[in-house]
């Protein structure tokens, strides 16, 4: 039936989940960009990572990680205090121009998101981006943390919730308040596979917390690699998908979903 049918679709997602963490502990540090030193400061720096985080939209994820370590090569240094007391350099910096290219779709007002970000650190976390969620907060209290800065939407603020519990071992308390994003990947892949009904913020995120009420937010990082490795918007790669023995393949419910 139905219920049976989603029970193995979520089994399905968990196991390519475990199969993605299992690659990733391979590795000698997280992946987020093709670029070592980037990812390093992604992952050496909250600062960056939050920036990261910020600029995560309307580009593909390997860019948007990568803005930190640009950024910085461009200001010359990167920390709250330099971007607060140069906003104008900051804005400049992700025009580019001179032979140099923008750091971003949309550079005016992504850099005034992280300059405003770096406000907020300074003023709220004493400068200090790791106080963001350095008292073990739960997973909820984390999102709603990183929802509060200006161009952190549900999408990212759930992302971000699991990337740091999962990929960085950041200490967090009660998962089964993480959720997963209301990304264009995620949201066609629930569609398709019958785990959801309807192309909504409200219904996506109630379906994941049904179907894997201990942890939501593990249903994201499947869901989003398959729908942007096989589940294309046109022409899906089936065959090789880690849950087509499974997906009850309602293709036209992916449809018409658009956006980042």
């Amino acid at each position: 039936d139905a219920s049976d049918l989603r029970r193995r679709v979520v089994e399905a997602l968990l196991a390519h989940g475990e199969a993605l963490g299992n690659e990733a502990q391979d590795r000698p540090a997280p992946r987020f960009t093709p670029n070592p030193e980037a990812d390093r400061l992604v992952v050496e720096d909250p600062f960056a990572f939050l920036v990261a985080v910020v600029c995560d939209y309307q580009i593909t994820a390997e860019r948007a990680w990568e803005t930190p370590w640009q950024l910085a090569l461009r200001l010359g240094g990167f920390s709250p205090e330099l971007l607060v007391e140069h906003r104008d350099r900051v804005r400049e910096a992700f025009r580019g121009g001179e032979g140099r290219q923008a750091l971003h779709r949309f550079p005016d007002q992504t850099a005034g998101w992280v300059v405003e970000a770096a406000r907020i650190v300074l003023d709220d976390y004493e400068g200090d981006a790791a106080r963001i969620w350095g008292d073990v907060p739960t997973a909820r209290e984390l999102r709603e943390r990183l929802e509060r800065f200006p161009g952190i939407s549900q999408k990212k603020a759930a992302m971000a919730v699991e990337i740091l519990e999962r990929d960085l071992g950041v200490p967090l308390q009660e998962m089964e308040g993480s959720d997963v994003a209301y990304d264009v990947h995620v949201r066609r892949v629930f569609l398709r596979t019958g785990l959801a009904d309807r192309d909504d913020l409200t219904h996506v995120v109630e379906a994941a917390r049904r179907s894997n009420p201990t942890r939501p937010g593990a249903l994201d990082l499947p869901a989003w690699d398959i729908g942007r490795r096989w589940c294309r918007p046109t022409d899906p790669d089936c065959a090789p998908c880690p849950i087509t023995a499974v997906c009850p393949k309602m293709i036209d419910r992916g449809d018409g979903v658009t956006g980042a």
